[in-house]
């Protein structure tokens, strides 16, 4: 394997840790990581649960011998934030200069017992999963914690012929909302909050980005998962149905 990434068949830890997926799409973030050890997050894009024992990499198509896969994981050391311009002194006139990072502190990097490709996920962003789940997955699909309504709508949805988007990240300039799935249609897109017990999504009233709608279902709703996706498939009819180009997209 390249990049002198150490083997490793399980790490032995008591429970099951908590890994983070990010995304590496170019080879000099690649390199920061196997030369320095950290890997950067950006404060205002920062997931809802940032913390992990572990981070994965998800490589794009920057990375033609793994595009759209995970073959690595590192421990997490330590967490600390810094503005862009104290992680890259080079770009000291970059546009985001200012704004501030997680700078993850990385252990040595393992390799997976196996490439984690995503033969349907190409837009990912951060996917928070476990460590157990993580080297058993065969397919990207299977990181998403198994016991959340939104899992569980999103293989309704599977079966229904529809592809969704898990944590998809809606931004207008410098404002961003996360939306539990998300359907990107001919004429706009479909976003999906759920409201289970213990998690709610964080959205206004209404949206500022033109082209979304959203669908918000609540607990009682998502225990009759089939009538959650009639709703969602309407929406999505009256949105033109699903965008034919979209799977076909490049990084």
């Amino acid at each position: 394997m390249a990049d002198d990434i150490q083997s490793t068949q399980q790490t032995k830890q008591e429970g099951d840790p908590p890994v983070l997926v990010v995304v590496v799409n170019n080879q000099r973030d690649w390199q920061i990581v196997l030369t320095e050890r950290w890997y950067r997050i950006p404060l205002q894009r920062a997931p809802r649960q940032v913390a992990a024992a572990y981070l994965a990499f998800y490589q794009t198509a920057a990375f033609p011998e793994a595009r759209w896969a995970i073959r690595s994981y590192a421990p997490v050391e330590s967490y600390r934030l810094m503005t862009r311009r104290q992680l890259l002194p080079d770009e000291p006139d970059h546009p985001r200069a200012d704004h501030l990072y997680y700078r993850v502190a990385l252990g040595p990097l393992c390799a997976l017992p196996r490439l984690i490709p995503s033969r349907k996920l190409r837009r990912i962003t951060f996917i928070p999963t476990t460590l157990q789940r993580l080297l058993a997955a065969r397919d990207v699909s299977e990181l998403w914690p198994a016991p959340a309504a939104a899992t569980k709508l999103w293989y309704a949805l599977q079966a229904a012929g529809l592809e969704a988007e898990c944590d998809y990240e809606i931004r207008e300039g410098r404002v961003a909302y996360t939306v539990d799935l998300a359907l990107f249609c001919q004429h706009g897109g479909v976003g999906i909050a759920c409201d289970e017990p213990g998690h709610g999504t964080a959205l206004p009233p209404s949206l500022p980005t033109p082209g979304w709608s959203i669908l918000r279902f609540g607990a009682a709703e998502l225990n009759d998962t089939a009538q959650c996706v009639r709703r969602i498939c309407d929406q999505v009819a009256a949105c033109g149905g699903p965008d034919p180009l979209w799977r076909g997209a490049d990084d």
